[in-house]
């Protein structure tokens, strides 16, 4: 397999069509005045974020906001691995799983469990073992080769990224985009972890954001154009999940006392 590859023709023609129709800068000014969480609905299924809300109840609480936005972002990756060439499917499949990584870092480090994760059917199986069997309980889950994250410290996402580079092209000239890729997301991190506390990350996830669009344009007909189109769906849905569940919180009823 070259760098840039004919048999990814299909799956480009489909990516290409939907990173066209990705939200534009006045669909999220729209949502960002708006406060009335049914009306964000309202706007968000109106335009590209449809794709993630046509699903939701009118007033979700943030439980049923999260739990919907997981699903819905398992279905868009399935959608784009089942597009690519048998190859590459499996290492587009993995991506799924980057939402779930900062729980099972929790998990890892033996940490309680909230109410969500006892009740998510992914995590649900894993929360209910005791911590040190935690691992263990992965072994028959597609979430298998996260097991050996679950270390001394933990690092779940140094085993995820360890396992999605086995599942690489062998093919250097495509592995190499894949490489700026993952610097591109260690960047991202390192700025946020030395950021001063008043920072907000806005201007860290505008330079990642750009540097996969650099990557989706300058290597069509490859591996890396499906991992960068999915990379900017993330920070799309990261972006929506903030607006909702900030909504969501605000119209939650306060509890007595």
């Amino acid at each position: 397999m070259s760098g840039t590859d004919l048999a990814y023709g299909y799956a480009q023609a489909r990516l290409q069509a939907r990173f066209s129709s990705r939200p534009v800068a006045s669909d999220w000014q729209h949502i960002a005045a708006t406060r009335d969480l049914g009306a964000v609905l309202q706007i968000a299924r109106g335009n590209a974020l449809a794709r993630w809300t046509s699903r939701l109840p009118p007033r979700p609480d943030v439980h049923e906001i999260e739990r919907r936005l997981r699903d819905e972002w398992l279905q868009a990756v399935d959608e784009v691995a089942d597009w690519q060439p048998e190859p590459w499917r499996e290492g587009t499949r993995w991506i799924r799983w980057v939402t779930y990584l900062p729980a099972l870092q929790k998990l890892a480090r033996g940490g309680r469990a909230p109410a969500w994760m006892r009740a998510d059917p992914i995590l649900g199986p894993i929360v209910a073992r005791e911590p040190r069997e935690r691992a263990a309980a992965l072994a028959h889950t597609p979430l298998a080769p996260l097991a050996a994250g679950f270390t001394d410290p933990p690092d779940v996402r140094g085993a995820w990224t360890r396992h999605w580079q086995s599942l690489w092209p062998d093919d250097r000239a495509a592995r190499a985009p894949l490489e700026r890729l993952l610097r591109a997301v260690r960047e991202h991190r390192a700025r946020r972890a030395t950021a001063p506390d008043e920072a907000t990350s806005e201007d860290s996830l505008q330079a990642l954001a750009h540097q996969l669009k650099v990557l989706f344009r300058r290597h069509p007909l490859s591996p890396v154009a499906a991992a960068a189109y999915l990379g900017l769906l993330a920070l799309e849905l990261r972006q929506l999940r903030g607006a909702l569940a900030t909504r969501a919180l605000r119209e939650a009823p306060v509890a007595a006392p």
